[in-house]
């Protein structure tokens, strides 16, 4: 851990922040989660910052989520992009942590990638969030969760399928 470069650094930072962030953003708005779950939220994000590729993250991100979803009674507040852009920071810095051992720096090319597919991945959360202000009082929580998983699964398509894969030729 001692000779780890500065890049690591900050992937670790924005993992760990970008799920604290993402249960705490809604504190201003009066939505604000209980003790336990900050500070087991808190504890297994800085355990997904040094262990990305443990079943750390997935619980932690799963807890954020969960959480949300029993706070919002069926309500899809503008702050939901804020969740999910930070549930989505966390994520792309897990995979990028997970690419090689903690003193290998990041790769610019690779950094940029990642970053692209995870703004295209975004643009999932906002069609939804559309679709769900869209047709408030109309449509069902069900049909709100199916188009939530079509959206997030086209938008990883569509961000996997536009962004190249590194050292792959164009032929």
């Amino acid at each position: 851990m001692r000779g780890a470069q500065r890049s690591v650094w900050a992937l670790r930072a924005t993992l760990a922040v970008g799920l604290i962030a993402a249960l705490l953003a809604g504190v201003g708005a009066g939505d604000t989660p209980p003790p336990v779950v900050v500070v087991v939220v808190v504890l297994g994000a800085v355990l997904s910052a040094f262990r990305p590729e443990r079943l750390s993250l997935p619980i932690t991100m799963g807890l954020v989520l969960v959480w949300w979803a029993l706070e919002l009674h069926g309500h899809v507040p503008a702050l939901v992009l804020v969740v999910a852009a930070c549930l989505l920071a966390s994520h792309v810095a897990a995979v990028l942590l997970a690419y090689g051992p903690p003193t290998l720096p990041l790769d610019p090319g690779l950094g940029l990638l990642w970053l692209a597919r995870g703004s295209l991945a975004w643009l999932a959360a906002l069609v939804v969030w559309v679709v769900a202000r869209a047709y408030t009082g109309h449509g069902t929580p069900t049909l709100f969760w199916l188009s939530g998983l079509a959206a997030a699964v086209l938008g990883a398509v569509v961000a996997g399928a536009t962004t190249p894969l590194r050292g792959q030729d164009d032929r």
